[in-house]
């Protein structure tokens, strides 16, 4: 029986990593910075540290980090101002069934907890949750376990009484690392056949997995 459903944030219940590309996109086209939309994907799922230390190592030691940040955060905040923030495709109909059973639903997230209840308030997903692990919680980033078996530690239920649910590799790495089964929701980031190989199940939308549920809770 599925007890308790872990879920990543960005990407996978709410639309914000397509903020994070297109802001990211602008701030180096204006700005001169020279950022691969390839590079940009794969920071998804990572938390800061880890993405500054990812640029850094693919931008050469003189890119200028803390500017770009500065300046990407304008262009972030101009989008959200503009466009808000959504929920993703059967994120309303997933949570429905899983209060309608009473599986516990957690947020494992690696974006830090003020930025991270922002954006569950403006996509009207504050107080949904039985637990939230966030990036300021941690020592350690996706794709290492730590975040996931934070989340597993708060309750006392057995990793086959999990599930995981990701759309990054970083994240699914993580999940898997931590010993749990993990659902994939395709978003923006590139995942590599070697790292879908360790899905559980590849599906298009969350509210793909009531029919999942059922079978495994027969």
């Amino acid at each position: 029986m599925i007890k308790l459903c872990i879920f990543d944030m960005d990407g996978l219940l709410i639309d914000s990593e397509r903020v994070y590309l297109e802001s990211a996109l602008a701030c180096s086209e204006k700005y001169s910075y020279g950022l691969s939309k390839e590079l940009i994907l794969s920071t998804m799922g990572l938390n800061l540290e880890a993405t500054c230390k990812r640029f850094i190592d693919v931008m050469g030691p003189s890119f200028p980090m803390e500017e770009f940040l500065e300046n990407e955060q304008v262009f972030h905040e101009e989008y959200l101002e503009r466009y808000g923030l959504e929920q993703k495709k059967g994120v309303k109909e997933l949570f429905a069934y899983l209060d309608e059973k009473n599986i516990r639903k957690v947020i494992a997230t690696s974006t830090y907890r003020e930025t991270a209840d922002r954006y569950l308030k403006m996509a009207s997903l504050e107080g949904c949750f039985d637990h939230i692990v966030y990036g300021d919680d941690l020592t350690e980033s996706k794709p290492l376990p730590q975040i996931y078996l934070k989340a597993m530690a708060a309750f006392d239920f057995k990793p086959e009484e999990m599930l995981a649910f990701e759309d990054s590799p970083n994240g699914i790495l993580s999940a898997y690392n931590a010993g749990l089964r993990v659902i994939h929701i395709p978003d923006l980031a590139y995942v590599a056949p070697e790292i879908k190989e360790k899905s559980f199940v590849i599906l298009e939308d969350l509210s793909q997995t009531i029919k999942l549920l059922e079978d495994l809770n027969k």
